[in-house]
């Protein structure tokens, strides 16, 4: 399994707003650092909605596009 395959296979793509930011890269052919843009872009809206006013403010201070 390459990379590229292991990143799309985490990536919750029933989650609206991942699967129109997979779909804006090229149709879908997401290189891996899109793939890993979009991950991150939903494991820190993960981690913010489970973990309310606590979650690590930290990552709000990651830049993504």
């Amino acid at each position: 399994m390459n990379k590229i395959s292991v990143i799309e296979s985490i990536i919750d793509l029933d989650e609206p707003e991942a699967s129109k930011d997979y779909a804006m890269w090229d149709n879908g052919d997401c290189s891996e650092i899109g793939l890993c843009e979009i991950l991150l872009k939903q494991l820190i809206k993960e981690h913010k909605e489970e973990n309310g006013e606590y979650y690590d403010r930290d990552i709000d201070n990651i830049k993504l596009r």
